[in-house]
């Protein structure tokens, strides 16, 4: 019955929490969260590509002047269909 999983979920909750205050997290959660703050803490090599580097920044802005052109032209098409009384 769904009651009784519901009732026998709330008395180990609350038997956690009146227990010992504060529960310990699992073996497997200790070793994740050790394994993480360790690659956080060790120091990384970074290899810049500068070839990459200078390509993303290229499209990108050679995106943004795409992207300024087309709005332009939006705004210019709107106002030449309808008129520049608004």
């Amino acid at each position: 019955m769904a009651g009784g999983r519901k009732r026998e979920w709330m008395r180990k909750k609350m038997a956690t929490v009146a227990g010992s205050g504060r529960q310990r997290p699992s073996p497997r959660w200790a070793l994740r969260i050790r394994a993480l703050s360790a690659a956080l803490r060790r120091p990384r090599l970074r290899h810049v590509d500068v070839v990459q580097l200078v390509y993303e920044n290229v499209v990108f802005y050679l995106m943004w002047v795409i992207e300024s052109v087309v709005v332009l032209a939006k705004l210019c098409f709107f106002f030449l269909r309808f008129g520049f009384r608004l």
